[in-house]
């Protein structure tokens, strides 16, 4: 069972980076506080990238809905009761949308940060682990509050 260490002496993920100096631990250090921090970041900007497009989808139905209704006024003869109905996208059509490609490049991206991080924090060394969760909070600090302004819902697993 491993346990949490200190010390300076660290291969970090693979062989060839091992900080055996004080200075060149303290790097790391640094890398993977910054590491941690783009991840938070790159959680808030799948979030607002996800806010931008369902804002453009719910623009382009309402300029679909006002079209349609100055075609056809209420006191028109030929203008339909009810207004038809508004055809959405298609299955293909958004799963080949350029906005849900980015989200599952980006998706794809923070998977591969988190699992490097978790891997890195089974290090035990609690400079790193320190340095990690450090960065996580920093990054929520930074973006957290903007993320969290008008959602409903939980942070799990975005």
């Amino acid at each position: 069972m491993q346990k949490f260490h200190g010390g300076h002496c660290e291969r970090i993920l693979w062989r060839s980076w091992v900080a055996s100096t004080v200075v060149e631990f303290g790097f790391s250090c640094l890398v993977w506080f910054f590491i941690a921090f783009l991840y938070e970041a790159l959680k808030f900007l799948r979030q607002q990238l996800h806010k931008r497009s369902a804002q453009k989808s719910a623009e382009r139905m309402s300029m679909e809905v006002e079209a349609r209704r100055a075609a056809h006024p209420p006191g028109c003869p030929q203008a339909p009761s009810p207004l038809p109905e508004i055809k959405g996208k298609t299955y293909g059509e958004h799963l080949f949308s350029s906005d849900h490609i980015i989200q599952s490049l980006l998706n794809v991206v923070q998977i591969i940060i988190s699992y490097l991080l978790m891997l890195v924090f089974m290090n035990f060394n609690y400079w790193l682990c320190l340095s990690m969760i450090l960065g996580l909070g920093f990054g929520y600090f930074c973006f957290g509050w903007i993320r969290h302004e008008g959602v409903n819902g939980t942070e799990c697993c975005n």
